[in-house]
């Protein structure tokens, strides 16, 4: 199994949707309210559309047998689920027999990839592809639409947001991987998105530079995010002159030599936040840019990377409509209300983080994980996003993230976030914990995993969760 089972599985379902358009079928899209989520939903809504087929689309918060059931009820002829699916085959084939296909990235079951005798799963994992780095929703939505019809091509750069969005910049200098990088490859081809390696600084040709430091979230910079008045004094220690033709210097208004010198000044000043030394910041703060020229410049979406991030708090926010319209081509009011969003989001969390770095109690370092205690400070259905944040911190790069929120008295949500790619037995935690704790709710897509549990078995869980992180090769 690889690429070319994987691309006959595209044009299977794609000649199937091609099919259900020109029959006028009453097609229902479900996803999930993520960047990646909204990304595909939209690309399979705007197409059938733009080829005269009828279908609606929706985002779901629960996924459990009660919710599609109803959905069943509303008598829909098809029913795609995008960015969402893994784990539920059996339901889905119970509930909606032949009608129903998933596009999703996420890593699925032996035993869910042997009962799709329908071939209605279409993921990369089923063909041996990392669904983890090498693609997202997005990308497999995009290649399904453009199999269609290949007009289809001009919406290759919300392919390349959705893997920005879930984070698969993983290759050298944060470039883009397999199968994301052949759908980049097609966006550079036809003009819609150019590339560079430059510092990762939000805004880095728009902004003065302190203010693009200070609106640099990934990573966390301790002290400089969102604190323009830091940055400013940092830089001024710098020598480097800051203005041209009265206006302050951008990013791109420097040279490679002054380049060099903000990315060691901003070393600097995070070692001396721990009085240790910081290695590799290199790797994060200079890599792959990717500009998409149509956008305005200057806006959130010009930048696929801030793009991303709008649509995270379009979905965050309860908002995956507004990001939806966006993904449609709504630029005026859409548009100005999300990049308001985004801004007090981001303010939002900036305040959060600095509150538990401040509050050291909250934090438990236990070398390779981290246990952080939320409780009472941030919405359990925000912990995601806030441990993707911490996650890109300096001090906690490259270790498992714990956080704990309390949903009520009755219950304690824990997040996990495996910044270690397979460091952990998923599957074999999941059982273990399923089987040891009684009253445990577990949940795992892929690197990331949220457990419900009451609050007497915390011991228990977290006795079971340190046994499988010691098995971590050293």
């Amino acid at each position: 199994m690889g690429y070319s089972e994987f691309h006959d599985n595209v044009n299977s379902i794609s000649e199937k949707t091609k099919n259900l358009v020109d029959d006028r079928k009453d097609i229902l899209i479900v996803s999930n309210p993520s960047c990646d989520g909204i990304i595909s939903a939209s690309l399979l809504i705007k197409a059938i559309w733009k080829l005269g087929g009828k279908g609606t689309a929706r985002f779901l918060t629960r996924f459990d047998e009660e919710i599609f059931t109803d959905l069943k009820k509303e008598g829909h002829d098809f029913y795609f689920f995008t960015d969402m699916g893994s784990g539920l085959s059996e339901l889905f084939n119970r509930l909606f027999t032949k009608n129903w296909a998933t596009l999703d990235h996420k890593k699925i079951s032996i035993t869910e990839i042997a009962i799709d005798d329908n071939n209605a799963i279409l993921n990369p994992w089923k063909y041996d592809i990392d669904g983890d780095t090498e693609i997202s929703s997005g990308g497999i939505t995009y290649l399904l639409v453009k199999n269609i019809d290949k007009r289809f091509s001009d919406l290759s750069p919300l392919a390349v947001v959705s893997a920005l969005g879930e984070y698969q910049d993983i290759g050298d200098k944060r470039s883009l991987v397999g199968l994301n990088n052949e759908i980049l490859q097609d966006s550079k081809k036809d003009g819609l998105i150019q590339t560079d390696i430059d510092l990762l600084l939000s805004f880095n040709e728009f902004l003065p530079i302190h203010e693009s430091i200070a609106n640099t979230y990934v990573p966390y910079l301790y002290g400089l995010t969102s604190n323009s008045k830091k940055c400013l004094d940092l830089l001024r220690k710098t020598n480097i002159d800051l203005k041209k033709d009265g206006r302050l210097k951008t990013i791109s208004d420097i040279n490679q030599e002054e380049k060099f010198l903000i990315l060691e000044t901003i070393k600097t000043h995070l070692s001396s936040q721990i009085d240790s030394s910081i290695d590799n910041l290199e790797n994060i703060l200079i890599g792959h840019t990717y500009v998409l020229p149509a956008e305005e410049r200057g806006s959130q979406l010009y930048d696929a990377r801030r793009f991303s991030e709008l649509l995270s708090s379009c979905a965050l926010n309860n908002k995956t409509g507004l990001g939806m319209t966006i993904c449609l081509g709504d630029r005026s009011t859409s548009l100005n209300e999300a990049e308001k969003d985004v801004q007090e989001f981001n303010s939002n969390s900036q305040k959060l983080i600095s509150k538990i770095l401040k509050e050291k109690w909250r934090i438990f370092d236990k070398g390779l994980y981290l246990v952080i205690n939320a409780e009472g400070i941030i919405e359990s259905d925000h912990v995601g996003h806030l441990s993707r944040l911490l996650g890109s911190h300096y001090q906690f790069m490259n270790k498992i993230i714990i956080i704990k929120t309390a949903i009520d008295e009755n219950y304690l949500k824990y997040f996990i976030s495996f910044m270690l790619k397979g460091a952990i037995d998923v599957q074999q935690m999941t059982k273990e914990l399923s089987e040891s704790v009684s009253g445990i709710t577990v949940t795992f897509n892929n690197a990331e995993g949220q457990i419900v549990v009451p609050p007497a078995q915390e011991d228990s869980l977290m006795s079971i969760i340190h046994k499988q992180i010691k098995k971590i090769p050293k």
